[in-house]
């Protein structure tokens, strides 16, 4: 069942109109009067479906509206048994998983595969609002909340010197800084910055995303500043360590 509240949105002047929050999960976590509040403090779209199956038909196709997904907890089996569809639904913006328990979040960390799926946001459902309205004010600027119970694991895991690092788990493998470095940069950054790593000129880089070179430039500016780059080459090497499968192996188109 799909539930959308647009007709009762105010407009914000932090946020496009073309911007909107998809929750998936029950009405009972995220309720009516839950979406109307979050269209009148954000001035954005909120909808809700009770599962990925109750999408529309053509809906899942990436298109120029930039989406906030938000899984519950309670999808968890299903958004690991098909990651591919909830990523491709949150193409032009970014996935969070809301929830309410710890254990949920770990098992998503530890099985989410962000080299092929990238990453995902935290929105804990059990505290403040106003903590709450601030990660989910983060995630529409597709600045992804790790929890620190999280970031721990990642900082504690070792790595598997025996086995060749293009086999390892990515959380198990890179430099926990870096990945937290690569995690903070915007699905249009990491965008640019893999084409980049492919040689790609500006010229190309834009011609492929549909935005203008000085765009590119800009994206190229905020990388270097994020992950502590100088120039495209390193830019470059920075992305082959992060994520050395989706360099080496996946399509440019």
């Amino acid at each position: 069942m799909n539930f959308s509240l647009q007709d009762d949105a105010c407009g914000h002047a932090d946020y496009p109109e073309e911007l909107s929050i998809l929750f998936i999960g029950k009405e009972l976590f995220y309720s009516n009067q839950t979406l109307r509040s979050v269209q009148t403090e954000f001035g954005v779209r909120a909808e809700r479906l009770d599962s990925l199956d109750d999408l529309p038909v053509g809906s899942e196709k990436p298109g120029s509206t930039e989406r906030i997904v938000v899984v519950d907890q309670m999808m968890l089996e299903d958004l690991l048994a098909r990651p591919n569809d909830y990523a491709r639904l949150a193409e032009n913006g970014c996935l969070a998983f809301a929830y309410r328990k710890k254990s949920p979040a770990r098992i998503l960390f530890e099985r989410w595969d962000r080299v092929r799926f990238g990453n995902i946001g935290y929105l804990p459902m059990n505290v403040a609002p106003d903590v709450w309205r601030a990660i989910l004010r983060l995630l529409m600027h597709e600045e992804l909340h790790l929890p620190c119970f999280l970031a721990d694991i990642m900082a504690a895991t070792p790595s598997a010197p025996d086995v060749p690092i293009e086999k390892q788990p990515a959380t198990r493998t890179r430099s926990p800084e870096k990945l937290l470095q690569y995690a903070k940069l915007t699905r249009r950054e990491k965008q640019v910055l893999r084409l980049v790593s492919r040689g790609k000129s500006n010229k190309a880089i834009a011609s492929k995303l549909g935005i203008t070179e000085h765009t590119v430039k800009l994206h190229m500016h905020n990388v270097a500043g994020k992950i502590g780059v100088s120039n495209r080459t390193e830019a470059a090497h920075f992305y082959f360590e992060v994520a050395p499968n989706e360099a080496r192996s996946a399509p440019v188109g």
